[in-house]
């Protein structure tokens, strides 16, 4: 059993507990053997408190082990030290193994300090491999961002796929200006890694409800013919029972598209907003052309 983006059980609840069992450890199978799975998962105010709450965070582990690669947001431990400490709680069941690559702490800018976060992307090592360096994007001079993306590139291990995850939370009031300016990100890769032309974007854009419609998205040069959007406009991935939101999205451009297989959902698998206020988003992907 499992939930998809097309509304395929909406509505069903489950007590929290019987959700863990019944939905973190199931996934749909794929047609394609040589294939993977990208999450984006915003982790509302991810700190210390949520770290030691054994139910949440054994919850939260369950959500990343069903992935190949998670790329994590909203982390707000002001130490640093979370990501890695998760990675272990990760570790500690299952029999993939994952490492992490964290950023540094987001909002550099000095108008951007009270907006800082880090971001993580946990990743099965058996499958995939960090290439080169992975770095926050240098924002300084015309500062786009309050939260500066962060930029991995990935080669699997299996196959010939290598590509570059770019993931952003924007700001809310600062949403459609934030998401147009991903595309001078995609731009800026290209040239830190030259001849990558596979480029995946995720995260919480929140582009939808009051802070983006789809007309003000579709004037930027991001909704162009240079990209595709896997998570249509109308999807859920917010908890809320007064508001049907497709903040978090999958943005591929044209080369990475190749590789998408076309599965895509929402993991709808917790209904409590104590573990987050927003659901994990899947997209699939082939190890081969």
């Amino acid at each position: 059993m499992f939930f998809l983006s097309h509304g395929l059980f909406k509505g069903v609840r489950f007590s929290v507990f019987s959700c863990y069992i019944m939905l973190c450890s199931v996934q749909a199978l794929s047609q394609y053997q040589d294939s993977f799975r990208i999450c984006t998962f915003n982790i509302q105010n991810f700190g210390n408190t949520k770290l030691h709450d054994k139910a949440r965070v054994n919850a939260l582990a369950s959500v990343i082990r069903k992935y190949d690669i998670v790329a994590v947001q909203e982390i707000s431990d002001v130490s640093g030290n979370l990501p890695k400490a998760f990675c272990s709680i990760i570790n500690g069941t299952g029999n993939k193994h994952y490492e992490v690559s964290c950023s540094q702490r987001t909002g550099r800018q000095p108008d951007d300090k009270t907006s800082q976060e880090q971001y993580a992307f946990y990743y099965d090592t058996t499958m995939f491999a960090v290439i080169g360096t992975p770095v926050l994007y240098p924002d300084s001079v015309n500062d786009y961002f309050a939260r500066e993306p962060y930029i991995v590139r990935f080669r699997s291990k299996k196959g010939n796929f290598s590509f570059v995850l770019i993931t952003i939370h924007t700001t809310p009031l600062k949403a459609v200006e934030e998401i147009g300016s991903l595309d001078e990100v995609v731009k800026w890769v290209e040239e830190y890694f030259p001849g990558e032309k596979d480029v995946i974007v995720v995260g919480d854009f929140n582009a939808s409800c009051t802070y983006a419609s789809p007309a003000g998205l579709d004037q930027l040069a991001i909704r162009g013919p240079g990209y595709f959007w896997v998570v249509p406009d109308d999807a859920k991935t917010n908890l809320s029972e007064k508001s049907d939101c497709a903040y978090d999205r999958f943005v591929l451009t044209t080369t990475a598209k190749t590789y998408y297989t076309g599965h895509w959902g929402v993991d709808r698998c917790f209904t409590t907003k104590s573990i987050s206020d927003h659901w994990p988003v899947w997209a699939e992907f082939k190890l081969t052309k």
